[in-house]
């Protein structure tokens, strides 16, 4: 049994203030010790490559990312449904949770790339109302040196910045442009189980990995029942104009409901674009 009290009337404050939250080894040594387990093996195993996305960084290749986890294996699955990430998620997002996206982030170690620039999460997938949240799981120890997420407190009530450039969608803000104090970022650091919540709109992005093996961060999206999706979005897969049961599935609290909440959020429709893949979008020419 898991203690409901896990997340205290200060932290709820800190988290609407600020538009993040760290909950320290929050997540037993035992199942992140299965999921890193599981992942050694998807990694050995040359028919799951698949499911991997690779770049080059220099004349090196290197896995980045593990495509939607939750339909690769049950432990993904059962991870994002845990009862203290889904207590804590249903309360920050006021009382309903729907599941979005899953991705597995490796933050490969080398001083030639792997860095993710400055973005909101909202600019990827607008909804009705901005009630969604990011959640990261550390399965590895992560502090400064193996470039953790870093956010920008109170950033979640600010304006949603331009994530295009030259008419295309790029998934990253010029923040010299828009005059945005970087020097302000926490970077959000912990041991391994520690997990990291941030506000679809918090600015937030993650440096280079100078440690000596990879920084793996597992993330897991959820929106409020009545945040409905703008435009389709491939992260999600399930578009509900066209499978609305299957989006329902999605329901982790709540009930459905095809009446969505409608708010005075801004919203920049995220194309064109020539990727679905932010390491492709932001990838500097």
């Amino acid at each position: 049994m898991y203690n409901k009290e896990i997340l205290h009337s200060a932290e709820i404050k800190f988290y609407k203030n600020n538009g993040y939250l760290v909950k320290k080894e929050l997540i037993s040594k035992n199942i992140i010790n299965k999921i890193n387990q599981k992942v050694k093996n998807l990694l050995l195993d040359k028919k799951q490559e698949k499911y991997f996305e690779f770049l080059k960084f220099g004349n090196k290749k290197y896995c980045v990312r593990l495509l939607n986890p939750h339909r690769v294996d049950q432990v993904f699955s059962n991870i994002l449904k845990d009862k203290k990430i889904i207590h804590i998620v249903n309360t920050l997002l006021g009382g309903s949770t729907r599941f979005h996206h899953s991705k597995l982030n490796f933050k490969p170690s080398t001083k030639k790339g792997g860095l993710i620039d400055w973005h909101q999460d909202w600019a990827f997938y607008p909804h009705t109302n901005d009630d969604l949240i990011t959640v990261g799981i550390y399965l590895e120890d992560c502090f400064e040196i193996n470039g953790p997420l870093k956010v920008i407190p109170g950033s979640h009530k600010s304006r949603v910045f331009n994530h295009h450039e030259n008419n295309f969608f790029v998934g990253k803000i010029n923040v010299k442009k828009e005059k945005i104090d970087i020097s302000k970022a926490k970077n959000l650091i912990g041991p391994a189980g520690s997990v990291t919540f941030h506000h679809v709109r918090t600015l937030h992005a993650s440096s280079l990995n100078l440690a000596k093996h990879s920084r793996p961060l597992l993330l897991f999206g959820y929106s409020s029942v009545d945040a409905w999706p703008i435009t389709y979005d491939k992260g999600n897969s399930i578009d509900p104009n066209v499978n609305l049961k299957s989006y329902d599935k999605l329901i982790l609290k709540g009930k459905p409901s095809i009446q969505p909440r409608l708010e005075n959020v801004p919203i920049r429709i995220p194309l064109p674009r020539k990727s679905d893949s932010i390491y492709q979008l932001q990838k500097k020419k």
